[in-house]
C-alpha cells in the first residue's frame, strides 16, 4: 500500500484570526472608547501625568462596564428585572461617586471651587451609564459578528462534509464486481445466492438510509462492516486470509452512536491495497472499552506490479471528517513494515440519545 503522507489540509474558510481573537477585540474597544471618552479632554492631556490620569479615569468606567456586562446584564435575559435595575442603580451610584472623588481629589481639583457637587455627581452618573451601554454595544456587536461568521463557516463546512461523506461511500465498482460474482454463484451454487443478495441489498440500503444522518447506531455500523467483509470473502475466495472480530467490554454496541460510514474507508482500502501472490491477508478488529472504540486494520503489502495508483483522497477525507466531527477526540495512526500495513483508529463515542439520529 502506498503510504499516505501526512498532510495538513485546511478546509476551514480563511478568516482573519485577529478579528476572532477575544483579547484583540477588547483592546480595540478599549482604545476606541478611551479616545471617545477623553476626546473633550485632549487639550488638557499635555503631559504623561495627565495622560495617566485620563487612563485611570477611563479604567473606572471600563471596569464598571465589564461588571455590568458579565454579572448584571445577564439578569435582564433571565427576566429578573427588579434585581437587574436595583444593581444597575447601585453600580451607577458607585461609579458616579468614584469618578467624582477621583476628579475632585486628584485629577482636576481646581475645577470644584465653585462647582455644585450634586450636579457634578449627577453628571458623572450619566457619563457612567452612557459609557457602560456604549462599551457593551460595541462588545455585543463584535461578538455577534464573530458568531454570525462562525455559523456561516459551519454551514459551509457542513456542505463540504456532505461531499466528503458521499465520497466516503463504497466504490460503485465494488457493487458491480459483486453483481458479477453473484451471477457466477447463481450458476454454480444457486442455494447460496439469496443470502448473498440479501447482504448486498443490506449494504445498499444502509448507505441510502443513513446518507442524511449525523450519527447511527454503533451496532448497525459494525453490522455494515461485517456484511461488507463477508461479501469481499466471496469476491476473492480462498486467495486471501480474511479475519474480522469485535470485542465489547462492559457495554453493548447499541448504547453508542457513531458517524455513518466512518469505518468503512479503512476496510475498503485494506482490501484494495493488499493484493499479493504470497501471504495475502486482511485483518480487522474492533474493541469497545467503556466509550473508547479502537479499530485496528492490518493488511499485506501488495506486489509491486499489483500496486493500485492512489490519490489518498479516501484517507484525507477520513482525517477531515474525524477532525470536524470529533474535535480532537480521535486519532488515526498508520505504520508500515516489511510485511504489512497497520492502521489504528481510536474514537471517543457518545451514548445513544433517545434512539434518534
Amino acid at each position: 500500500m502506498t503510504v499516505q503522507r501526512k498532510r495538513t489540509v485546511n478546509f476551514i474558510l480563511p478568516v482573519r484570526t485577529w478579528f476572532k481573537n477575544f483579547y484583540f477585540r477588547e483592546a480595540v474597544i478599549f482604545i476606541s472608547m478611551f479616545s471617545l471618552t477623553m476626546l473633550h479632554e485632549w487639550i488638557t492631556i499635555d503631559s504623561a501625568m495627565n495622560l495617566f490620569k485620563g487612563i485611570v479615569f477611563f479604567l473606572l468606567i471600563y471596569v464598571q462596564a465589564q461588571i455590568h456586562r458579565y454579572y448584571i446584564f445577564p439578569l435582564f435575559f433571565k427576566k429578573n428585572l427588579f434585581k437587574y435595575f436595583a444593581l444597575l442603580t447601585c453600580s451607577t451610584v458607585v461609579i458616579g461617586g468614584l469618578l467624582l472623588a477621583a476628579d475632585y481629589f486628584w485629577i482636576q481639583p481646581w475645577l470644584y471651587q465653585d462647582e455644585d457637587l450634586v450636579l457634578s455627581f449627577a453628571y458623572y452618573c450619566v457619563i457612567g451609564i452612557i459609557s457602560t451601554f456604549t462599551i457593551m454595544a460595541f462588545s455585543l456587536m463584535a461578538e455577534y459578528s464573530v458568531e454570525t461568521q462562525k455559523r456561516n463557516e459551519d454551514q459551509l463546512l457542513m456542505n463540504e462534509m456532505s461531499i466528503k461523506f458521499l465520497s466516503a461511500q463504497l466504490n460503485p465498482h465494488f457493487f458491480f464486481n459483486m453483481l458479477n460474482n453473484l451471477y457466477g454463484v447463481s450458476l454454480t451454487e444457486p442455494a447460496r445466492t439469496p443470502e448473498l443478495i440479501i447482504k448486498l441489498s443490506n449494504l445498499m440500503r444502509y448507505q441510502i438510509e443513513n446518507a442524511n444522518k449525523t450519527t447511527v447506531n454503533l451496532a448497525a455500523e459494525i453490522q455494515f462492516i461485517e456484511n461488507y467483509i463477508d461479501l469481499e470473502k466471496e469476491r476473492i475466495g480462498k486467495r486471501c486470509e480474511v479475519t474480522f472480530s469485535y470485542l465489547v467490554r462492559n457495554r453493548t454496541l447499541d448504547q453508542y452512536e457513531i458517524a455513518p460510514l466512518l469505518l468503512i474507508t479503512l476496510v475498503e482500502n485494506a482490501f484494495k491495497h493488499s493484493l499479493t501472490n504470497d501471504n495475502w491477508f486482511v485483518s480487522t478488529s474492533i474493541t469497545l472499552d467503556q466509550n473508547e472504540l479502537t479499530m485496528i486494520v492490518e493488511n499485506s503489502l501488495p506486489d509491486n506490479e499489483k500496486i493500485h495508483s492512489s490519490t489518498g483522497t479516501g484517507l484525507m477525507n477520513l482525517r477531515q471528517r474525524l477532525d470536524y466531527l470529533y474535535h480532537g477526540n480521535s486519532s488515526l495512526v498508520q505504520k508500515i513494515n516489511d510485511q504489512s500495513f497497520h492502521t489504528t483508529l481510536a474514537l471517543s463515542l457518545k451514548k445513544q440519545t433517545n434512539g434518534q439520529n
